[in-house]
């Protein structure tokens, strides 16, 4: 248990940032202090080179890592969080699929401790391709979208296991900002190293998909699936995947690709259990489902009751506020 007070709504924001830092330097300031504390719990505590590592391994990235660490205040503390390499252990639940409806769409349930999400849909355009995204760490990514409707998601891999590498929303965020097709994400997953076992989702616009299946202490192994929630392949944390109901969600996801199911048949499944999670008080209940659509290059952010629709073409900054269901409103 989280020990933290469960919020009934979450209030969340649209914003664009662009230049890098322009608005977020505020959120920044208002976020900062709880993730000043989050960086504390990390054992042993992150290295204060994880500048180099972004250097390293996504110099493309570098120029906006300075750019918001000027526009973020600087120092070593702040360096550190932002390069997020060997972080805090982050583990959370999401469920995904890839559907074939009209074109691609992808579909991926994000569930954690409600005071636990930045509460933040962010545009930018910082490398020069504009991007669409639900952050995490501020200028990481749970999911989004990029001009060339290239569309990713992360999850967490299910197996307890750390190496070195950076945390899964600045690959995310690697991957929106420099790759166009499935194949360049592949190329990029395939050589970034990550610091826990994830699970990346991602589609494309001419309809090519893939699951990424990446760890600390394993190659990457790409597959065609198209359904995955949080364990590869076979069930390695079985405690994890029982609080979190992972072998119950994949078996409901694939029942959705073995038939005709729509999108909209398949939303629907995600707005209900087991798909949609009510245990917020463990960390594990749902905050949102996302659908992409690639060839439209667009967000739709759904709840039960709900939902909020964004594009890259036509962005328009705004707050939102969206009720969090219980297992009694459902009824």
């Amino acid at each position: 248990m989280t020990g933290r007070a469960i919020p009934t709504a979450i209030a969340f924001r649209a914003i664009n940032d662009d230049p890098a830092g322009a608005a977020l330097a505020s959120v920044f300031a208002e976020y900062w202090p709880a993730y000043r504390r989050w960086m504390r719990r990390a054992s042993p505590p992150p290295e204060i080179g994880g500048a180099a590592q972004i250097r390293a391994h996504m110099p493309e990235l570098f120029p906006v890592y300075e750019r918001l660490l000027e526009a973020f205040g600087g120092g070593d503390a702040i360096a550190t969080f932002l390069s997020l390499y060997n972080p805090p252990r982050v583990v959370r639940g999401c469920s995904q699929i890839v559907l074939d409806d009209d074109g691609p769409v992808l579909l991926r349930s994000y569930d954690h401790h409600p005071a636990l999400l930045d509460d933040l849909v962010l545009r930018s355009a910082w490398l020069g391709r504009p991007t669409l995204a639900m952050a995490d760490c501020l200028w990481g990514a749970l999911d989004g979208i990029n001009d060339h409707g290239l569309a990713i998601a992360l999850a967490f891999g299910g197996r307890d296991a750390l190496g070195p590498g950076f945390a899964a929303p600045l690959v995310t965020r690697y991957i929106l900002e420099t790759c166009a097709t499935v194949d360049d994400a592949k190329d990029a997953l395939a050589r970034v190293p990550v610091y826990m076992p994830y699970t990346f989702v991602i589609a494309d616009a001419s309809g090519a998909f893939v699951t990424a299946y990446t760890g600390p202490d394993v190659p990457t192994r790409f597959v065609t699936r198209r359904a995955s929630s949080n364990h590869q392949s076979t069930v390695d944390w079985p405690a994890y995947c029982q609080h979190t109901q992972s072998v119950e969600r994949l078996a409901e996801l694939e029942s959705l690709t073995a038939g005709p199911a729509s999108a909209a048949d398949a939303l629907g499944a995600f707005l209900r259990p087991p798909l949609w999670q009510h245990n917020y008080a463990h960390a594990s209940g749902t905050l949102y489902v996302a659908e992409y659509r690639p060839a439209a290059r667009t967000m739709t952010l759904h709840w039960p009751g709900q939902q909020e629709q964004f594009t890259l073409d036509a962005f328009e900054p705004r707050a939102f506020t969206v009720g969090l269901p219980t297992e009694a409103s459902e009824r």
